[in-house]
């Protein structure tokens, strides 16, 4: 028989119910031994690469490296800017689909901002969640609306003279999942315009799936996060490559799941000189109870609280200035686990004498990337990158 509820609380609601008390104490039991503030390192680089060379450890995906070998699909000019259709290799076997925005009537080279889509139970699309097309798809026009204030971030990033790629986050738009009975059925096929109900079902469909494909990579000994963040690593290694793209000034940006994928690639790649992290910066060890029920799958390092909790990835990218935008509103983090993950950050920060390097930007509103915090990362960006 299992322990009984505490008193009053129900095991304090959590959706983890009689096993809530055992998952919490091992959860508490770990150190973050890794972590900045507990370490006090005094030689940051020397800290930085234990610390990363752990979390790549950890996610158990290093493929070989291999040349983007990129093609060009289509070039698009949108006045301000040229829009490229694009796909390159990150690894011998993975090819990434992405659009690349080159602005134009600047001078050459410019800097360049790696825009990372979020997740948001939307899988259908991916890119083109961020970049705006020709003739789009209502769902999809409404997405944007919702999240974003409907406006195209990397396309205002272009318009101010920054060269801005967006590629398909793995399981999501040209890399989504795809069944047999799609293929047979005549469904889940860009190449026409299929109705809201069908795009909707798709969408359902691979949400329930996401925990068999979460579980079968795992079985194969590698991660989830482990690809997100190789993909977008090599997609730092291909804006390398373009001759539009000053190599030492990159920055990125993101939202929900966008903004996971920023604290892991500021993290992990000294090459990010700037970061804007939207609506996902919160202390793991807050999740449970009550916020346990909206983590992903695709996020999840395992063993990775014993020796960081997530604001200590983020921390990684020291000296480097990062920006925190989060909703007030935003009803998917824990409210003291966005306070323990800013004070955490900021007093890291301040440990290295970089206080200006850090910087938060809350607003009243739910979990979104609205216009006025588009504004503020502009600057951060403008400022130091």
């Amino acid at each position: 028989m299992g322990p009984k509820a505490e008193e009053g609380e129900h095991w304090k609601g959590s959706a983890l119910g009689n096993l809530y008390p055992f998952i919490k104490q091992q959860q508490q039991r770990t150190r973050q031994s890794l972590a900045f503030l507990h370490r006090r390192p005094k030689d940051l680089e020397a800290w930085k690469a234990e610390g990363r060379a752990k979390v790549f450890d950890l996610m158990s995906y290093r493929p070989e490296a291999t040349k983007p070998r990129a093609q060009i699909l289509e070039r698009v000019d949108r006045g301000e800017y040229v829009r490229e259709r694009l796909k390159f290799w990150s690894t011998p076997d993975v090819e990434v689909p992405c659009y690349f925005l080159i602005p134009k009537r600047v001078k050459l080279p410019v800097p360049a901002v790696v825009a990372l889509h979020d997740h948001g139970g939307f899988y259908y699309w991916g890119k083109e969640k961020l970049v705006e097309t020709e003739s789009e798809h209502p769902v999809l026009k409404a997405y944007r609306q919702e999240y974003y204030d409907g406006v195209s971030f990397p396309a205002s990033l272009a318009q101010r003279g920054y060269a801005v790629i967006v590629i398909d986050m793995f399981y999501h738009g040209e890399r989504r999942l795809i069944l047999d009975e799609d293929v047979e059925n005549g469904t889940n096929d860009r190449s026409k315009l299929e109705p809201e109900e069908t795009i909707r079902k798709i969408n359902e469909r691979a949400r329930t799936s996401e925990e068999i494909v979460f579980r079968n990579i795992l079985h194969s000994g590698f991660t989830w996060g482990g690809v997100l963040a190789w993909d977008d690593i090599r997609t730092v290694d291909y804006l390398q490559t373009r001759r539009e793209v000053d190599p030492d000034r990159i920055a990125c940006a993101g939202l929900s799941y966008g903004g996971w994928r920023a604290v892991f690639l500021a993290g992990l790649d000294p090459r990010i000189k700037a970061v804007c992290v939207v609506g996902w910066m919160t202390s793991f060890r807050n999740l449970i109870p009550h916020y346990e029920v909206y983590t992903v799958p695709s996020g999840m390092v395992p063993g990775l609280l014993e020796h960081m909790d997530y604001p200590d990835v983020a921390s990684l990218t020291m000296p480097n200035p990062l920006l925190v935008v989060h909703g007030q509103r935003d009803s998917l983090f824990p409210p003291d686990g966005v306070k323990a993950a800013i004070d955490n950050l900021r007093g890291c920060y301040q440990a290295i004498s970089k206080p200006e390097r850090f910087d938060t930007m809350f607003f009243d509103g739910p979990h979104k990337f609205p216009l006025r915090a588009q504004q503020k990362m502009m600057d951060w960006f403008d400022r130091w990158v």
